[in-house]
């Protein structure tokens, strides 16, 4: 079968997602299937790096860069760069013949009916691939209700959105609860949905031994990744307000955001000298360092889980850490934390969500073993070759039909 994936950030560039695609492309190639990718050049959250050659075929997949300017420009530019990069990538597909065209939800919502559009003008099926449910994600984009005008916006776009979907084969979310929101827009009971969710990143694994623990005797959680507005953070910090530093917990920070100089102000304030932050590291040595802590923490705003999946579990068990989890008790996270004793979840007020902390302590502190049945979740539910198959089996039900 002939497959074009369109994605700006293709591996090498730094997202996740392009490593990700990476290597599913490359196990169809060896499969014997013809898989083109159309990228850009690497400039993911602005990096530079030497440039690239623009035809490429590399680990049996042909990769096709397309010339666009430097992301360096603010929201403008990036908005440009969509636009010339959607474009450029329906026109490469509507000179050529593809039986399947693989698109992302980035851009949201303008990928996914572009790739519609080019997969009509080559005469191909379409996989659409929802890393995150926009345009919904947007209504949780402030603490505020969205107004009139905003709900109209939502409206309009995730009509589109819906429209790509059911003009789909296959729609593949991360989560049950995901696949809920959209077939809850109205009219959607057809699409067909998979439930595939992402996998532990192989590069973030080591055999090497994890760093050297602070020299403190806490029990530590960590938060690792963007510091961002949907992350709720402000109320993990009012937590470890509540807990003094004496009872031997504390919280580490690695990464950065919109959020960290607000938090870093109020852990100023407060005096909260249990709480540090570091800045971002490269993500092998995020993961390392995450490591040597105790537990980690997911949080997002309520409602949030309707719309995405923290990829941050499958990193905390790939390091050995049970996790706290600030979400719905009716989430798909809250329910598999709970069905494989591998965490806590709790939405609450802060002094709630300070019990559970020294609840998680006692808990899994004196757990022998504990690393070792974190590791062995993580690869069972989202091991590389698990996850992988999951992918050729989707795709070898194109081949048969």
């Amino acid at each position: 079968m002939k497959i074009l994936i369109i994605y700006r950030h293709y591996w090498p560039d730094t997202p996740p997602l392009g490593s990700m695609l990476r290597t599913i492309a490359e196990h169809l190639a060896a499969r014997g299937h013809r898989v083109f990718v159309v990228t850009a050049q690497p400039s993911y959250q602005g990096r530079k790096s030497a440039a690239l050659p623009k035809r490429e075929f590399k680990g049996g997949v042909r990769i096709i860069r397309l010339p666009l300017p430097a992301e360096t420009g603010g929201m403008f530019m990036r908005s440009v760069n969509a636009l010339l990069f959607q474009v450029s990538a329906f026109s490469y597909a509507a000179r050529h013949r593809f039986d399947l065209v693989w698109a992302n939800t980035l851009p949201p919502v303008y990928s996914g009916f572009n790739a519609m559009v080019s997969a009509r003008a080559c005469g191909a099926r379409l996989l659409y691939h929802m890393q995150d449910v926009y345009p919904e994600v947007w209504r949780h984009a402030s603490p505020r209700p969205p107004g009139a005008l905003k709900r109209a916006l939502i409206g309009v776009l995730a009509t589109i959105d819906s429209w790509t979907c059911r003009s789909a084969s296959a729609v593949v979310v991360l989560s049950e609860d995901m696949m809920r929101t959209v077939a809850d827009r109205g009219g959607n009971g057809a699409v067909a949905f998979h439930v595939i969710n992402n996998f532990v990143q192989q590069e973030l694994k080591s055999d090497t031994s994890p760093p050297k623990r602070l020299e403190t005797s806490d029990f530590r959680l960590v938060f690792s990744g963007n510091i961002g507005r949907f992350q709720n953070l402000q109320l993990l910090v009012e937590a470890m307000a509540l807990i003094d530093p004496a009872e031997g917990i504390s919280l580490e920070f690695i990464g950065s955001g919109v959020m960290e100089e607000t938090l870093r102000e109020t852990v100023r304030q407060r005096g909260l000298k249990h709480v540090h932050f570091n800045e971002r590291l490269p993500s092998n040595e995020a993961f390392q360092l995450t490591r040597t802590a105790d537990l980690g923490v997911i949080s997002l705003v309520p409602g949030m889980y309707r719309v995405s999946y923290p990829s941050k579990l499958m990193t905390y068990l790939a390091a050995g850490l049970p996790v706290l989890a600030l979400i719905e008790a009716e989430s798909d996270l809250a329910h598999y934390l709970r069905g494989n004793d591998a965490g806590i979840a709790v939405l609450g007020d802060a002094s709630a969500v300070a019990d559970v902390i020294r609840r998680a302590r006692d808990t899994f502190s004196g757990e022998a073993g504990i690393k070792e049945r974190m590791e062995a979740l993580a690869a069972r539910d989202f091991g590389r070759e698990a996850i992988r198959e999951r992918w050729v089996r989707l795709i070898d039900t194109f081949v048969a039909d």
